[in-house]
């Protein structure tokens, strides 16, 4: 597996003709899709244009409020004590995602269906208005849920070919690179499971569900395909 990168830029300077006019050169307007780092997403890992590699990690919240002041101590302080074991670059990012709905409505349906085929029509039509009751109030009110993500960068490009600017990320790069990616997410894993933090390492079609929400914030995620996502900011190697 190869990924050659093409960084040279192009000369859109003006000549001057003989007659001392300057002649103007049509300059093309660049995609968008260049100001788009992410370049492929596989084996649980982004791949960027630069040659950098990264894994998610996506960690479930805890309700801090609630806990006692000697819970929230010895919780700030483990959590101080996992940040100091950490020897290698790491970035956390905290947001909101849109609740999902989608898979809660189609258990509602199905439960629905199976009342109306034991002729319990009056419990399948209380369903019915639930669901439409929760349609008419997310039409109104975004709902919003926390989002707590780690990213876990690394770089597999030698510090020398970073400096020629010979981005190539060979085969053996990006293997020793996702060996190291699993080794450090790994290790993430197991010491924020000793804080009391659920989380696990993020699929391809989940970091691509990310890149979505990234690049396209208006659109919901369950309205596209998995690999339209990842066509939808990919830009294509044809």
């Amino acid at each position: 597996m190869n990924f050659p990168f093409s960084l040279g830029k192009k000369n859109n300077t003006a000549s001057t003709g003989k007659n001392g006019s300057t002649d103007t050169k049509k300059v093309a307007i660049p995609s968008t899709q260049e100001h788009v780092l992410l370049r492929d997403v596989r084996e649980q890992v982004a791949i960027l244009k630069t040659g950098d590699m990264a894994a998610l990690i996506e960690v479930e919240g805890i309700d801090f409020g609630r806990r006692t002041d000697e819970d929230r101590a010895g919780l700030i302080a483990q959590f101080e004590n996992f940040l100091n074991t950490l020897r290698f670059p790491y970035q956390f990012m905290v947001g909101r995602r849109r609740q999902p709905l989608e898979e809660y409505l189609a258990y509602l349906e199905d439960i629905a269906k199976k009342h109306i085929n034991k002729g319990q029509k009056l419990h399948a039509r209380f369903l019915y208005e639930n669901a439409e009751f929760m349609l008419d109030v997310t039409q109104h009110v975004n709902p919003q849920i926390p989002h707590y993500l780690i990213t876990i960068p690394y770089d597999p490009i030698p510090s020398d070919d970073r400096a020629r600017r010979n981005l190539v990320l060979t085969r053996e790069r990006y293997e020793r690179g996702r060996d190291e990616l699993a080794h450090r997410c790994d290790q993430v894993i197991r010491a924020l499971a000793r804080v009391g933090l659920t989380c696990r390492r993020l699929s391809d079609e989940e970091i691509a569900v990310v890149m979505h929400r990234v690049y396209h914030p208006n659109i919901p995620d369950y309205r596209v395909p998995p690999i339209m996502r990842l066509k939808s900011y990919i830009q294509s190697n044809g």
